[in-house]
């Protein structure tokens, strides 16, 4: 008799006395006849199908389903039973979908569904599994897309590695012939065999519909055909990784992993791979004494978005509103854990080694800032504040967006290389993204053309938090502001000279306690009011440019060619454009730019610089410091967004003006960059962790067009 009991509460719903009777009088029988087997998993099936999933469950399985911070997710089967009788890997097809709360209660009917299967219920009786001593769980976990992808598994004298390009369920979907490597157990490759690498899968564009198939096949192309899909150097920090994990989970025999598409890959010194399932069999084993599985795998402690890469382990720090503190109170050295870090507070990441916060997304200003110092960040880890306690040792994972108790991490590597020159010339100018003249010595020797953006309100953070605004416009205050700024600026000056700075004024808002500063009176809306800080940036720009001539300017989020105007009399009334090789930018991140760029040239701007991330969250209408928005696939690779930018360059190109691109775009969507090129993008201007990755992207996307 089929024991409910031991069934999720699904499952109650699910099976009706009918349906039970017939697969426990079927179970009974010895009868082999392939009909009354496909009869009766067909009509379980039918019952799962037409099962009504309670909105409450849907619901509360999506909010946890949205800490993955994945915009798709996979689903696969198991089955839990006392004793381990026999392993079959691969033996069921798992399920694909988008985050969203439809989609994902589908998937979850269509995972439950394979546990019945025909050929489901013909191994169970041949196995011999007794149905009342059966459990039933569906694993989901996040989908991310794939460079590479396989599985391992491990003999005693002997690894063996297969893999497959792009996601993984070409190859546990038996689509593909892999990529065979064995390995002894000091990681000698002992044997090596190709396969067909002909097809693959990767994640479509997300257009809105949640309900749409997330996977689509493509074939790679020609080079990639032709070679190895794991090199040797991946392949030794594939190694590494697994004999990390056997250090302390040595019973496991099978595992797979990934390589994501957003990782450094084989221009690093270390690949990344990333791990998401250990001995998945056919059956999970439970202890008779007991059910608890935890030495199967080390859970998290605590899942976020990954936002600055980089590990460490160190004592946490826990602060509800940094606003509560004096943030010299905070110690050196420890993991903050707070709900943000608003700008006015940046400079308190100079002190830390690691940053959880649970908001914000990967443009917040205090991932900006973590990035550019090295320190290692994730954003949207939700009750983070509550999870971890102050004075816990914890180990911080940056690269995957992480948080394990101290004994439980598995490496602390750091793939990140940036001195180093690729190979090839690009004719696109690489320029980098900087505000903290702490970052100046690592950045410098990089190889860049200039800095694309000076963020001015992240490098006067500390400087602004101190006193209101209002105090430094007056007296010796307002002499403080300038020489401090003078000396600031010198640092980039000398140190780029002569390649050119873009310095940024200043961004901010005449109400920073406003609701929305987006649509605030920020940006050069501010110095219509007030322009007295913005007097004194320029006053500064001043003096640097008498003993530096690599200096420029852009104006901050530019609403109006007025706006425009006004800041133009400024700069001609000091008399910064009469240095030759002086240039007035502006940003483009306000859309009425679109419209209004052949107007902004013929009253004096002589370049442009696009923002993506305020352009996308007003393209959009959405707030870029909420990360389910871009996980909906409102973001930077949206259709309306790429139209976008590919106008701006166009319009840039008509008017005789440089266009340069400096948010966070091009990092975060790799595959922009060939269409910026494409497009005829003069310069692009990114982080300094991205630098490398995107310098070898313009030089395949040059080599591409020629």
């Amino acid at each position: 008799m089929l024991d409910k009991d031991l069934l999720p509460e699904f499952f109650k719903l699910v099976f009706s006395d009918s349906i039970d009777s017939l697969l426990t009088s079927w179970w009974q029988t010895d009868t082999n006849d392939n009909l009354v087997l496909q009869s009766v998993a067909r009509r379980i099936e039918q019952a799962i199908a037409a099962a009504i999933f309670p909105q409450a469950w849907q619901e509360e399985i999506f909010r946890a389903a949205l800490k993955f911070n994945s915009q798709a997710l996979v689903l696969s089967p198991y089955l839990i039973v006392p004793d381990e009788t026999q392993s079959i890997v691969g033996f069921w097809r798992s399920q694909t979908c988008w985050l969203d709360p439809v989609a994902l209660a589908s998937a979850i009917k269509k995972t439950w569904q394979e546990l019945f299967t025909a050929k489901s219920l013909f191994y169970y009786r041949r196995l011999g599994l007794s149905m009342d001593k059966v459990g039933m769980a569906v694993s989901i976990q996040p989908l991310k897309d794939s460079r590479a992808s396989g599985t391992v598994e491990i003999d005693s004298d002997l690894i063996r590695i297969w893999a497959t390009e792009g996601l993984i369920q070409s190859l546990l979907w038996g689509e593909v012939q892999l990529d065979t490597y064995e390995l002894n157990p000091t990681g000698k490759i002992v044997a090596k065999k190709p396969g067909n690498k002909n097809y693959a899968y990767r994640l479509k564009n997300f257009t809105g519909d949640g309900t749409a198939n997330c996977l689509e096949a493509y074939m790679p192309d020609e080079a990639g055909a032709e070679t190895d899909i794991l090199n040797a150097k991946e392949i030794a920090s594939l190694y590494r990784s697994i004999t990390a994990i056997l250090h302390y989970q040595p019973q496991v025999k099978y595992m797979e992993w990934n390589q994501p598409i957003t990782d450094a890959g084989r221009n690093a010194n270390e690949a990344q791979f990333y791990f998401s399932k250990f001995d998945d069999k056919l059956l999970w084993t439970v202890d008779k004494q007991t059910s608890d599985r935890s030495n199967v795998a080390n859970p998290p402690l605590l899942i976020g978005l990954a936002a600055s890469a980089g590990n460490i382990k160190a004592p946490a720090t826990v602060i509800a509103d940094l606003n509560s503190i004096a943030l010299e109170a905070i110690p050196s050295g420890s993991i903050l854990v707070t709900k943000n870090v608003p700008p006015e507070q940046i400079s308190i990441i100079k002190r830390i080694a690691g940053i959880i916060l649970e908001e914000g997304g990967i443009t917040s200003h205090g991932a900006i800032v973590a990035r550019e110092l090295e320190i290692p960040a994730i954003v949207a880890a939700a009750n983070a504040t509550k999870i971890i306690a102050s004075g816990q040792k914890i180990f911080l994972d940056g690269d995957i967006g992480e948080v394990h108790r101290e004994e439980q991490h598995f490496s602390s590597s750091k793939a990140i290389a940036k001195t180093s020159k690729p190979e090839g010339n690009i004719t696109t100018k690489l320029m980098v993204n900087l505000s903290q003249p702490e970052a100046i010595n690592e950045v410098v020797n990089l190889p860049v053309e200039g800095v694309g953006l000076l963020r001015s309100e992240l490098m006067l953070s500390q400087l602004l938090a101190s006193e209101p605004l209002e105090a430094w416009q007056q007296g010796a205050k307002r002499s403080q502001f300038r020489d401090t700024l003078i000396t600031l600026l010198k640092q980039f000056a000398s140190a780029f000279a002569p390649r050119p700075v873009f310095y940024r004024s200043l961004d901010l808002s005449a109400n920073p306690t406003a609701i929305n500063p987006i649509v605030s009176s920020r940006g050069t809306y501010r110095y219509l009011f007030d322009p007295n800080l913005f007097d004194l940036e320029l006053e500064a720009l001043l003096t640097v440019s008498q003993q530096h001539d690599n200096f420029n300017l852009i104006l901050p989020f530019v609403r109006s060619v007025a706006e425009f105007e006004f800041c133009r009399d400024r700069v001609e009334y000091i008399g910064l454009n009469k240095h030759s090789s002086f240039r007035l930018w502006i940003m483009a991140e306000v859309p009425s730019v679109l419209f209004l760029l052949p107007q902004y040239v013929r009253a004096g701007v002589r370049g442009v610089a696009i923002g993506t991330n305020d352009l996308t969250q007003l393209l959009l209408g959405i707030d870029r410091e909420q990360a389910h928005f871009s996980q909906q696939g409102l973001n930077a690779s949206h259709p309306a967004v790429e139209l976008a930018i590919a106008q701006i360059i166009q319009t840039a190109k008509a008017n005789n003006i440089p266009c340069s691109i400096c948010g966070q775009a091009p990092v975060v969507y790799p595959e922009l960059v060939s269409k910026l090129v494409k497009w005829g993008i003069t310069s692009i201007s990114v982080e300094p962790q991205a630098v490398q990755n995107t310098y070898k992207a313009i030089a395949d996307a040059e080599r591409r067009l020629q």
